[in-house]
């Protein structure tokens, strides 16, 4: 999929808001509201765009932000590993990284389900050699 400069700026005004009404997206870029209409559903339909309401994690005490890194054992499956992980509950991204460690995931669990979620859940995917927890004490500019 071509992304143009149109495209891109649409998504800066959705990346401030996420609410903005296409008919002042529209005005703001000096375009039709259909045209911005038809554009989200582009880039939304084809996975390089997705809206959605995100919290900050300090306010929630329900919940809080936890930071895994991976070790996998061999990283010859690694985007099949990562993806599986993405897809495990309470996990809000997975990133495969250099480094040390291969992969960073970020966690949004009750604090009393980390235990849960190492042994069962992570430990379920296979191929995960060793982990280290990362628990969030204040975030800053951090949106869940």
């Amino acid at each position: 999929m071509k992304i143009d400069e149109v495209d891109m700026k649409v998504i800066d005004i959705l990346e401030e808001n996420g609410r903005t009404p296409n008919n002042e997206i529209a005005a703001r870029l000096h375009i039709s509201e259909g045209t911005v209409r038809n554009r989200i559903k582009k880039l939304t339909e084809s996975g390089f765009l997705k809206v959605k309401g995100l919290c900050n994690p300090d306010k929630r005490k329900d919940k809080q932000l936890i930071f895994i890194l991976v070790s996998l054992e061999v990283t010859k499956r690694w985007d099949e590993i990562a993806l599986k992980v993405s897809e495990l509950p309470g996990v809000k991204s997975v990133s495969m990284i250099t480094g040390r460690f291969d992969l960073l995931v970020k966690l949004f669990i009750e604090p009393h389900n980390l235990i849960k979620f190492l042994t069962q859940d992570l430990s379920g995917v296979g191929s995960i050699s060793s982990t280290e927890s990362l628990i969030t004490i204040k975030s800053f500019n951090n949106w869940v």
